[in-house]
């Protein structure tokens, strides 16, 4: 492929599928080789080296003009299922954490909120999620079946009567361990029995 072609649907891994230049109407450009990489300017203008193992599509992509289409009015945005966004602040503070006060106001807290209350920006929001368990060294400890309250909703019916629909919830509570930070001497493993169940591979020494 020759120096200055534009290119797209690049491959950053071999065999994993075009990650780069995919989106409507974006192009990237090939500006030099180095041994065994290829230095492409992307389109926001990144310089990046990607091995020459990697396959592109040469070309653009298609619909280039789609940024600069006008919608209109707000209900063009709901027909391209994108649905309105409304902002924690001017929420009341029954429905979102940064909700209430007079006029404009602060949200009143230190770091942003999700609408159930979790962290919403930074590191703080991301260590729930970024634990670095290995998923083959978890197993359930402990799981509880509790009975929830009743769902209430009220369903309309003619001429402005409404009735109560209940429906039963449950709540399950699953507790996970990861045997590398339990120390091994407090497991052993043994023969299944008859009435052991299968928790019965495991007993505390």
């Amino acid at each position: 492929m020759p120096l200055g072609t534009a290119i797209h649907n690049i491959e950053i891994t071999l065999g994993r599928g075009g990650q780069l230049a995919i989106a409507t109407g974006v192009v990237a450009k090939l500006i030099a080789k180095e041994g065994k990489s290829a230095k492409l300017k992307l389109p926001y203008g990144e310089i990046r080296l990607i091995s020459k193992t990697c396959s592109a599509t040469v070309g653009q992509v298609g619909n280039v003009g789609v940024n600069h289409k006008s919608l209109g009015r707000a209900r063009s945005k709901c027909w391209l299922v994108k649905r309105p966004v409304v902002r924690g602040i001017v929420m009341n503070p029954v429905d979102h954490p940064h909700g209430g006060g007079e006029g404009w106001a602060p949200i009143g807290r230190k770091i942003p909120a999700t609408p159930w209350g979790y962290p919403a920006l930074g590191r703080t929001a991301n260590v729930r999620h970024n634990r670095c368990f290995n998923e083959g060294s978890l197993f359930s400890s402990q799981v509880v079946v509790n009975e929830g309250t009743a769902l209430k909703r009220l369903k309309p019916r003619a001429r402005g009567w409404t009735y109560i629909i209940k429906r039963p919830t449950c709540h399950i509570t699953i507790a996970l361990k990861d045997i590398e930070f339990v120390p091994l001497d407090r497991y052993a493993l043994r023969p299944k029995t008859k009435n052991t169940g299968w928790l019965g591979w495991l007993r505390k020494g």
